[in-house]
C-alpha cells in the first residue's frame, strides 16, 4: 500500500516528533549499558523495564495504518 504525498509526509512527520522523546530515551539508554545481548545482561532490572517502557512507546506508520484499517472495518453503521 502506498500513500500519496499529501498524506504520507504529515504521516510521518508527525510520527517522527511523537516518537522523538522515546527514541532519545532508548539512545541514552544505549549510550549508558551498550547494546547487545552483554548490555542487556549487565543492565540492573529496573534499567531493562525502562528499557521496554520507552520502546513499547513508540508508533510505527504500521502501526498508526492498521489501526486505522481495523478501525475502519469494524466501525459500526450508523442507523
Amino acid at each position: 500500500m502506498t500513500l500519496p504525498d499529501d498524506l504520507a509526509v504529515p504521516l510521518v512527520r508527525g510520527l517522527y516528533w511523537t516518537n522523538l522523546p522515546h527514541l532519545k530515551a532508548l539512545e541514552a539508554w544505549t549510550l549508558r549499558w551498550g547494546t547487545g545481548s552483554a548490555a542487556v545482561r549487565a543492565a540492573p532490572a529496573a534499567a531493562l523495564e525502562e528499557r521496554a517502557r520507552a520502546a513499547a512507546q513508540i508508533t510505527t506508520t504500521r502501526n498508526l495504518l492498521r489501526a486505522a484499517l481495523h478501525r475502519t472495518v469494524n466501525r459500526t453503521p450508523r442507523t
